[in-house]
């Protein structure tokens, strides 16, 4: 069952277990990253949906716990776009299961979606073929509660 939780976020509700997640993200003026390999590359504003999972210590909690604040050490390219984003839903499934792939690709399905940098977030990606990313930019008139259902289609989809 896909989860919801909206603003104010609070690592401490969420579960501690293994898990996919989805982050829907606001972005209110471009960004040209500075760091890392994807120094140069610039997102325009809009809306985006960065997918991941979290199977390691601390499952969703810990991850997203991270995610959710500024980070002081960057390590997944997310860190490196969080300062400029304002995440304004998180969707979770609990599992052992990677969906990030399968809800990628739903995503990406959408008339109006695209991958605004090729990689992102998709390093680990294990879909053949694979994700163009795990970053994707959403129409916007993107309604999020159709998000939510896509989500949800995608995993059983998967």
């Amino acid at each position: 069952m896909l989860l919801v939780q909206y603003p104010p976020f609070t690592s401490g509700c969420l579960p501690d277990q293994p898990g996919s997640y989805a982050l829907l993200l606001e972005l209110s003026q471009a960004v040209t990253l500075e760091n890392g390999r994807l120094a140069g590359r610039s997102i325009l504003p809009g809306w985006y949906a960065y997918l991941g999972s979290a199977l390691g210590p601390g499952g969703l909690r810990g991850r997203l716990g991270h995610h959710l604040r500024p980070a002081r050490e960057p390590h997944w390219h997310i860190d490196w776009l969080r300062p400029w984003e304002n995440c304004r839903l998180v969707l979770y499934q609990v599992g052992e299961r990677r969906l990030e792939c399968a809800w990628s690709q739903s995503l990406l399905a959408r008339p109006g979606a695209a991958a605004p940098i090729p990689g992102f977030g998709a390093s680990d990606c294990r879909f053949v073929p694979r994700c163009p990313a795990h970053l994707v930019s959403l129409p916007a008139n993107t309604d999020l509660q159709e998000i939510s259902s896509l989500l949800s289609q995608a995993v059983f989809r998967d």
